[in-house]
């Protein structure tokens, strides 16, 4: 047996020196070089099952810019019927992978408490996430924010970044983090409560390997919930405030103090309680922002929306109040949607999650409940995605039940028209037992409408505890 492992070892790239390495790898170029090959190189390209030479050069370096940005290819050089080892680039893979493993000796429950995800320039995830307590001696003044991307060069999320330190902050229930690329420059931007008061925007123009922080100007009291976008430089951003209620603050990327505040419109008679998300998405005709608020002096509760060139629409009204509620919104296919965590129904309280859609955000359409596919509760947290024909995938807890469910979790939910819904959680058909209940849960729709979804991932499982990632096949 020995022998024979050193027969296939030297008769490879090993014993001719023909190695091959990616210099860089973006969506639309790949770039090579390669060491050890004498006379004519050809490079090889596999898709699939199917290979194609590329090129035959005498340089030491090769750039394919006819690469598909969603493809996942390896190459290989070959010189004298010989080939070099083998590479692979591209997005992260279909199916489940890690993007950060819960350390060694580390409480599972601690590592990515809160999170937050945005596609980069390249199309792929970005994650900002929370380590709590990460000395493990139950101080959490030293809570820190960590950062994490997918390289297509290297085929691999890269070691999680230390950002910030940011202290105790509350994540129950809530989005408290934020992060956002600007799609054309590959700008970073992260956003946090720190403890105590207010909130710090962080901006790294190195894809995340440093990070510039400043207090967002003008917020005081403790902040509870911060969603961001960036758009041609200018972040738009939307949080909530004890001391102040909800804002939105927008500006050049690159200048937090300059950055503009407003507050979020408040109708007399009705008040913007703490501890509830703030969401918002950006679609062909701007920005769209979404919270909930109280009635003060009655027992009404509402969702509303928010163009900010506009007037605020009351998305979804209810004579019911709930213990967690939670909104999220996204735009695709020429409509808003927006997914709720509310008592809709007094009289049904195992289903706590509905959607309602708009064409035009003022006008909402009646709310469809979603199920999971066994007798389990839907409950926070809740997030939603539209892809570019409007198709809606939904992901949400499910916290208690009599038992389990067909397909697994995360609870993933998806509709084509908001009013029928087929709930599927990708858990089984990847071969992993995942927990009903993640502390944080997102998804994302990339541009060739494949979806991500991020949670954080307590229970022993195959792909391991941490920070995880299902990317849709």
């Amino acid at each position: 047996m020995i022998r024979s492992l050193s027969l296939v070892l030297f008769s490879g790239s090993l014993l001719f020196g023909q190695q091959l390495r990616v210099s860089s790898a973006t969506a639309g170029s790949v770039q090579l070089e390669w060491t050890g090959a004498t006379g004519p190189v050809t490079v090889v390209r596999s898709a699939g099952t199917a290979a194609q030479n590329l090129s035959t050069t005498d340089q030491a370096k090769f750039e394919d810019k006819s690469i598909d940005r969603f493809a996942t290819y390896r190459y290989r050089v070959t010189a004298n019927g010989r080939s070099s080892n083998e590479v692979t680039v591209g997005p992260p893979p279909g199916g489940v992978t890690n993007a950060a493993p819960v350390p060694q000796g580390v409480d599972p429950s601690k590592y990515g408490p809160a999170s937050a995800v945005a596609l980069d320039e390249n199309g792929d995830p970005v994650i900002a996430f929370e380590w709590a307590d990460p000395n493990g001696d139950n101080d959490f003044s030293k809570n820190e924010v960590r950062f994490v991307r997918w390289s297509r060069a290297e085929y691999r999320w890269l070691p999680p970044v230390r950002v910030q330190v940011v202290g105790e902050i509350n994540s129950q229930n809530l989005n408290p983090l934020a992060v956002a690329c600007d799609r054309k420059t590959g700008t970073l931007a992260i956003v946090t409560p720190v403890k105590g008061e207010g909130a710090v925007a962080l901006v790294s123009r190195d894809g995340g390997k440093t990070w510039q922080g400043k207090p967002v100007p003008g917020i005081s009291g403790a902040v509870y919930a911060t969603a961001a976008a960036i758009t041609n430089g200018t972040i738009h951003l939307v949080l909530g405030s004890e001391e102040s209620g909800g804002h939105y603050l927008s500006g050049p990327v690159n200048d937090v103090s300059s950055w503009k505040d407003r507050q979020l419109p408040k109708a007399a008679g009705w008040k913007q309680p703490s501890g509830v998300n703030v969401a918002l998405t950006v679609d062909q005709t701007g920005l769209a922002i979404a919270w909930y608020e109280d009635q003060e002096e009655g027992d009404q509760h509402r969702f509303m929306v928010w163009r900010p060139n506009g007037k605020a629409a009351v998305a979804l009204e209810i004579a019911h109040a709930s213990d967690s509620p939670a909104v999220a919104i996204a735009s695709g296919g020429g409509k808003l949607g927006l997914l709720v965590a509310a008592t809709v129904d007094e009289k049904d309280s195992d289903h706590g999650v509905w959607y309602t859609q708009s064409a035009d955000g003022t006008s909402w359409s009646k709310p469809t409940r979603l199920s999971v596919d066994g007798p389990r509760t839907t409950n926070q947290p809740v997030d939603v995605a539209l892809d570019s024909r409007g198709a809606i995938v939904a992901v949400f807890g499910s916290n208690g039940g009599t038992a389990g469910t067909a397909c697994n979790y995360p609870a993933l939910s998806r509709s084509t028209d908001g009013a029928a819904w087929k709930t599927c959680g990708p858990g089984k058909a990847e071969g992993a037992d995942f927990g009903p209940q993640p502390a944080t849960l997102h998804v994302i729709e990339a541009e060739n409408d494949k979806a991500y979804v991020l949670w954080q991932e307590q229970t022993e499982n195959r792909f391991r505890q941490g920070v995880l990632v299902w990317h849709e096949r």
